[in-house]
């Protein structure tokens, strides 16, 4: 049987070097199926987070286990918009990687490698080059520094105490604590509890509370964000050393650490003018909302 691939050796950074996948990408009996355990194993589950095509456990990220969870997130990732389907024999995709998903994974995966370094975080105020600042409300908090970089591609996003700087990725301001709903420009923020539960796929913080107690907030950050996110869910939160010192350590009972991003400390805020604020972003993704919900020890 021939399918039709867009190569003939995988090229991308991700997999080039594996001897299995590029064996996979020639040789149909080569497929990588559920079960099947090793560093190439690894490489897929590697390649499918960044692409965001799923959740996978830790003890299979652990293990190199092409187990029922990588299995998921291969049918997904095989699934709209991509449709990979061999037509002469099948009408939906199966969970296995064969020709035309390492195809397809080494093409995706070399698209990802041309973004730059930092894939998560914008480093400036001025945010994506092709941005057009006239459309924006009046930043009051940094301009674009420290907003989400290539989000993930399900569910909604919402950014809390959000004041319009991530309006360009379609972010929603919300406000858990009802307090804090109003702003300066631009209307009131969504209150959180008009989301549905498990519909979020990215959240932004940018040096805003995040408390996991009644006394300071209730409505708490925290119950609300494990309320809406789905299972995968990635958080950026962005603050200056006193919001790290003060939130990080909640912050980092979310999930695992994807990236520790530390953003200059110097920045030109208009010509001649400068503004020593050094920030520090963390990139975090909620792997299970209900695991971390005990990690808080709140109820399910």
């Amino acid at each position: 049987m021939t399918v039709r691939l867009s190569r003939n050796r995988l090229v991308s950074a991700q997999f080039r070097d594996d001897d299995k996948l590029q064996k996979c990408l020639t040789t149909p009996s080569a497929h990588v199926m559920p079960g099947t355990r090793g560093d190439h194993v690894s490489l897929i589950q590697g390649a499918l987070v960044k692409l965001g095509a799923g959740v996978i456990s830790a003890s299979e990220i652990s293990s190199k286990l092409y187990g029922p969870s990588t299995a998921n997130a291969i049918l997904r990732y095989k699934g709209p918009p991509r449709n990979i389907i061999n037509t002469s024999y099948q009408r939906a995709p199966d969970n296995i990687v064969g020709q035309m998903t390492i195809d397809r994974l080494d093409a995706d995966m070399v698209e990802f490698e041309k973004i730059p370094d930092n894939p998560y975080v914008w480093m400036t105020i001025e945010g994506p080059p092709e941005h057009n600042h006239t459309a924006c409300f009046p930043l009051e908090s940094g301009g674009h520094r420290g907003t989400p970089i290539n989000p993930l591609p399900f569910g909604l996003k919402i950014n809390i105490y959000g004041d319009h700087e991530t309006d360009y990725l379609n972010f929603i301001d919300v406000a858990p604590n009802p307090e804090f709903a109003n702003r300066k420009f631009g209307g009131p923020r969504l209150l959180t509890k008009e989301l549905g539960p498990r519909t979020v796929g990215n959240i932004a913080v940018r040096s805003s509370p995040i408390f996991e107690n009644h006394i300071h907030s209730n409505p708490n950050e925290v119950e609300e964000i494990l309320r809406v996110a789905m299972p995968g869910c990635r958080i950026t939160y962005t603050g200056t050393e006193e919001n790290i010192r003060t939130f990080g350590p909640t912050v980092l009972k979310f999930g695992p650490l994807i990236s520790t991003i530390e953003i200059p400390d110097l920045t030109e805020i208009e010509p001649g003018r400068f503004e020593y604020t050094p920030l520090t972003a963390y990139v975090i993704t909620i792997l299970d909302p209900d695991i971390a919900r005990r990690r808080f020890l709140l109820p399910n």
